[in-house]
């Protein structure tokens, strides 16, 4: 008897331990490929970035999103502040990199804009949507965690994933050509990109230039090489090390085409929006005095 019990219990940990063991290898085999992904790389792995979620018109592209629970994505006010009045044809689809079709297609409940967005302004530029039921969590789909505390940017480039809607406009005098097949494919998939910050006091600069002089709700990211310089990947999550930092704002200077200026990113982390976020997500009605 004592030596089936014994045998039991060593087959139990023989089981675990090939259980995590297998989780960490999965999970090194996704940091790999992850690592592997160049500027402006079509993915073609879902699992890779299981949090993003494409927000769509009916059936025309707007902006991304990031699952941050099996109820809310965490997406910009911008893309959502001129259907207000028609969210019903709204939808998201999650679990897919690929907008057009795959994943889940979901319609919304509702969504909310943050009280103190204003769309002249790259400041609070963000909105959660309530989705209508709760998500199935799959190795595709599935949320990630928001920076919890303000940090100090330290890294040398954030990982931003969206869908590249727009071609880099063409030399002046140049005519434009119909797209090819291949391009509007390649549109269809989720783009990732590796951007650095920008220099605090460029960043600064900017934001007064804006007239803003809080800088702690907004971060700068240095604009990606051979990109539209007056596109924005908006909605798009930027991420370090698995947590999500920040969503990208469709803010954009007048004259991009010819400055087109840093990305700017709201902090989910900033006093005021982490606890908007909370607050909304609880039903509860959110003041400054949450801070």
């Amino acid at each position: 008897m004592i030596l089936r019990i014994i045998t039991i219990i060593i087959t139990l940990t023989i089981k675990v331990n090939t259980t995590a063991s297998g989780k960490e290898v999965t999970e090194d085999k996704k940091q790999e490929k992850y690592k592997e992904l160049g500027d402006h790389t079509m993915v073609t792995d879902n699992e890779i970035f299981p949090y993003v979620v494409a927000i769509l018109k009916k059936t025309t592209y707007i902006s991304a999103g990031a699952l941050i629970d099996d109820r809310w994505v965490l997406t910009a006010a911008d893309s959502l502040f001129l259907v207000r009045e028609s969210s019903r044809i709204l939808r998201i689809r999650l679990g897919s990199i690929n907008h057009k079709k795959g994943g889940i297609l979901s319609p919304i409940r509702y969504f909310m804009i943050h009280p103190y967005f204003d769309d002249s302004k790259p400041q609070y530029d963000i909105a959660l949507i309530r989705l209508p039921k709760q998500v199935r969590l799959t190795p595709n789909l599935n949320p990630i965690r928001l920076q919890a505390r303000p940090r100090k940017v330290a890294a040398t480039h954030f990982i931003v994933t969206g869908w590249q809607t727009h071609l880099k406009p063409p030399i002046s005098g140049e005519k434009r050509r119909h797209d090819s097949m291949e391009v509007i494919k390649r549109r269809r998939l989720l783009s990732v990109s590796h951007l650095h910050p920008t220099d605090p006091e460029e960043c600064t600069e900017q934001l007064n230039l804006s007239g803003l002089n809080d800088t702690k709700t907004v971060m700068c990211l240095d604009p990606a090489v051979g990109t539209n310089p007056c596109e924005r990947q908006t909605g798009a999550p930027v991420v370090l090390n698995g947590i999500l930092w920040g969503i990208v704002s469709s803010w954009k200077p007048e004259d991009c085409d010819v400055d087109p200026g840093p990305t700017f990113v709201t902090l989910v982390s900033s006093s005021n929006i982490s606890s908007w976020i909370q607050a909304t997500k609880h039903g509860d009605k959110w003041s400054p005095m949450h801070t």
